[in-house]
């Protein structure tokens, strides 16, 4: 999912545009504001990818929060683009704040699509080849090790430790929680990662298939990998929906 921040003042400037990425783009959220200050919250709360900024707004102007925005860690590099009447603004946007390109108003449909496109499109890029390489930080006797997500068939809680099934075979960790890992997964922001049972969770892309054991009881079984993992009752419905829709 990419995240697009449209900051317009204006009330039906905004709706075109949102309506005009909503009608030709899948796989976004977007989210608005009418000031600096609705801006800032939803940074606050959102990691956003692709930004819309008019130039001028009530409270601030939009060179104001591409400032804060680059000021940002997790922004110095963010798609930024202006939306202005004014194109005497553009070199400092460009010098100053490496805009990546700009919409005259009134804007162009056709400008609004070629430009969310090509930087969606690099975005979407970076995403899966970020994923590619998420790994998770285990420590082991005192060495920390990196386990590439891609290669762990699953993970599972069992006395007070953790065995995660990879590609290397079994690795034991003590004293790591489920829930842990859990959360060390989903920071990575994959999502081929389910949680099957209470104390398991399979990654996706190895599965070759699910088999019913009993009632609402099933076995999952991965490519090239002799170990099994279990399905819960709780989580039956959902696994077996994503099989079969070949998530």
């Amino acid at each position: 999912m990419n995240h697009i921040l449209v900051v317009e003042d204006n009330e039906v400037s905004r709706k075109n545009l949102v309506n005009v990425l909503k009608e030709n783009f899948s796989n976004i959220r977007i989210y608005q504001a009418g000031t600096g200050a609705e801006a800032n919250e939803v940074l606050r709360n959102v990691k956003i990818d692709l930004f819309f900024l008019d130039i001028e707004l009530p409270d601030t102007n939009g060179m104001k929060i591409a400032e804060t925005i680059r000021s940002m860690k997790q922004y110095e590099l963010a798609y930024i683009i202006f939306i202005t009447t004014h194109l005497s603004f553009l070199p400092r946007a460009v010098q100053e704040y490496h805009c990546y390109d700009f919409i005259e108003k009134p804007f162009s449909r056709d400008k609004v699509i070629n430009a969310a496109d090509k930087l969606l499109r690099g975005i979407t890029k970076v995403k899966v080849q970020e994923k590619k390489e998420a790994y998770i930080a285990i420590g082991l006797k005192g060495i920390i090790h990196k386990v590439f997500l891609k290669n762990i068939y699953f993970a599972e809680s069992s006395r007070r430790k953790l065995n995660l099934h990879t590609d290397q075979g079994k690795i034991v960790v003590p004293n790591m929680t489920f829930k842990r890992v859990l959360g060390l997964i989903e920071e990575t922001g994959v999502d081929y990662f389910v949680r099957t049972h209470r104390s398991y969770v399979v990654n996706m892309n190895h599965v070759q298939k699910i088999e019913k054991r009993k009632k609402l009881a099933w076995d999952i079984y991965f490519y090239g990998y002799d170990e099994i993992a279990l399905v819960g009752d709780k989580y039956c419905a959902d696994v077996i929906k994503i099989i079969e829709g070949g998530k």
